[in-house]
């Protein structure tokens, strides 16, 4: 009994026929039929009906400017990264480079700054509403690919319903309009399966290799898919495109990211190998956490089991099957197995990491209700198939609950955030500091973000506390021992920055010293009560050079 498919077919195929041409397949390797192209507007149509529905939640249900404070602050820190790029480190002294205040430049990859860089300057506009509508494109064309790709396979019927499921899905609709990456590194993935191999390997491996520039996990996925292509003696003649349009890429990207970074795999080793087993940060995981393990970890083996029979069936679906089944195993695994459970929340499961899994789960419904039954027990099935999937759909609505839930109170704390951003955006244009630097923390890009857009504070004047002269002590070099020669530090660190304005966090124990010890450098302008800021205004003395030399050199004796 068949449950997943063995060749390219429309519905009417019978087994017997692909009996056949599984004999055929024996004897001649060549590559799988493809069905005849759909009109133009076609494609049109599903790009306008998947469209639809994300436009309406960014637009009419809720607000373009809140991806979700306090829930989906990544969302404002890739726009951060993005904006500071395009202000300072397209120009930056070392040469072009990605910037960021919190060191997270080159951590999730260069693809979508670079992208967002070029959608500001096209644009003339910073607005976080640009970050969404291109995460929103992307999520678009993902349910475009599905369709073409699951028609190669399965046929028409199923490929209708995975743009449905694609389209209609919650999870689908809210990630694809927050703003997150996971979009572009899935629909590149999907592109590179569409174009191999009939469109050419080289292009194939080319989408491949930008999808790692995407997202992290998508070195994974795509070397995954690069493998994979040597477990079918279809598409032979392709491989070695393929391999030159990945190697294109990966090296150049390597190069940059050695260069940059002094680690030729930076976002794979911070994502993964080092975080997953806590290097990066770590916290215990408690009762709750620990309670959802043996759920992923049915849904790890579940994936394995997949993952294992399509490499050893390899049939002309495998990769695209290989492809879901493999994030399903590596979500499961890494958010149930490592150290990232500690992050886990009650709102994770309709998350951005479950998103493109749920459609893949949606496809495997669709497979069986509109594929598989039809080929085993008649046409007559079809209406059953197409009512079950329906009702699933239906019921699938249910998940918006959990996503107001969580997201609507998100709606006050942002306009909180926008109004303490506002009003230091106020301060900050006073004539005294206007013009002249102003020190932040580093952890919060929402309001690096309301600043920029609505505070009138250009990210070029933006300093981050966490490159402080505090940032660069030997361990165990205590302020309160070493007070004269860390304020030498730090009056150079003003006066080389020109920082006129500072926003004390009152988490930083460190700055919160200075102000004890030193409080003739600083005059109070204000605070910021949801944030915990208080802003100062820094008149400390300007050393002289040499003092700066002296007291620099002093760290290391």
């Amino acid at each position: 009994m068949r449950f997943l498919p063995r060749v390219s077919a429309d519905e009417e195929e019978s087994d017997q026929q692909a009996a056949d041409e599984d004999d055929e397949e024996a004897a001649e390797p060549e590559p799988d039929p493809e069905p005849r192209p759909v009109p133009w507007y076609w494609n049109a149509a599903i790009l306008v009906v998947a469209a639809i529905p994300r436009l309406l939640y960014l637009f009419v249900f809720s607000d373009p400017e809140n991806p979700g404070e306090r829930r989906y602050g990544d969302v404002w820190h890739h726009w951060q990264i993005a904006y500071l790029t395009k202000e300072i480190g397209l120009t930056a002294p070392d040469g072009p480079r990605l910037w960021d205040l919190k060191g997270l430049d080159y951590f999730w990859g260069i693809l979508h700054p670079l992208l967002m860089v070029l959608v500001f300057t096209v644009t003339g506009s910073i607005d976080i509403v640009l970050d969404r509508l291109v995460s929103l494109v992307f999520g678009v064309v993902v349910a475009l690919l599905l369709f073409h790709l699951c028609r190669r396979y399965w046929g028409t019927q199923v490929a209708i319903a995975a743009v449905l499921i694609a389209t209609l899905l919650p999870t689908s609709v809210f990630n694809d309009a927050s703003g997150m990456l996971e979009p572009l590194g899935v629909a590149l993935v999907l592109c590179g399966l569409w174009a191999w191999p009939r469109r050419g390997g080289f292009w194939a491996g080319l989408a491949f290799g930008l999808a790692t520039m995407a997202r992290a996990e998508a070195w994974i996925f795509s070397l995954g898919m690069v493998v994979a292509v040597f477990m079918r003696r279809q598409g032979s003649h392709q491989r070695l495109p393929l391999l030159v349009g990945f190697g294109v890429v990966m090296v150049a990207y390597m190069k940059v990211l050695a260069d940059k970074t002094g680690n030729a795999i930076y976002p794979l080793w911070w994502n993964f190998l080092a975080n997953a087993v806590g290097k990066w940060e770590f916290a215990p995981v408690n009762a709750g956490q620990a309670s959802v393990r043996p759920v992923l970890g049915v849904a790890l083996v579940l994936s394995a089991v997949g993952l294992a029979w399509v490499l050893w069936k390899h049939q002309p679906s495998y990769m695209l099957l290989a492809f879901g089944f493999g994030y399903w195993f590596f979500v499961a695994g890494m958010l149930g197995f490592t150290s990232y459970l500690a992050s886990w929340v009650w709102w994770m499961p309709i998350t951005r990491v479950f998103a493109f899994p749920y459609v893949f789960a949606g496809v495997l419904v669709a497979i069986v209700l509109l594929w598989w039954a039809p080929r085993r027990y008649g046409r007559r099935t079809l209406a059953f198939g197409w009512g079950g999937l329906v009702v699933c759909l239906v019921a699938a609505q249910l998940l918006w609950l959990p996503i107001w839930q969580e997201f609507a109170p998100s709606e006050a704390e942002w306009h909180v955030a926008l109004a303490e951003s506002q009003n230091l955006g106020a301060w900050y244009n006073q004539p005294a500091y206007a013009g002249h630097a102003l020190a932040v923390p580093s952890d919060r890009p929402d309001l690096t973000y309301a600043l920029a857009r609505f505070g009138g504070v250009e990210g070029k004047h933006l300093v981050s506390e966490m490159y402080s002269p505090f940032a660069y002590l030997p361990a165990g070099y205590a302020y309160a021992d070493h007070t004269d020669t860390v304020n030498t530090l730090l009056e150079c660190w003003f006066t080389k920055n020109d920082i006129r304005l500072i926003a004390v966090s009152r988490d930083d124990a460190d700055l919160q010293q200075v102000l004890t010890t030193s409080p003739d450098w600083f005059t109070f302008v204000g605070k910021m009560p949801d944030a915990a800021w208080t802003i100062e205004a820094v008149s400390a003395p300007k050393p002289a050079p040499a003092d700066c030399e002296r007291a620099a050199q002093s760290l290391n004796q």
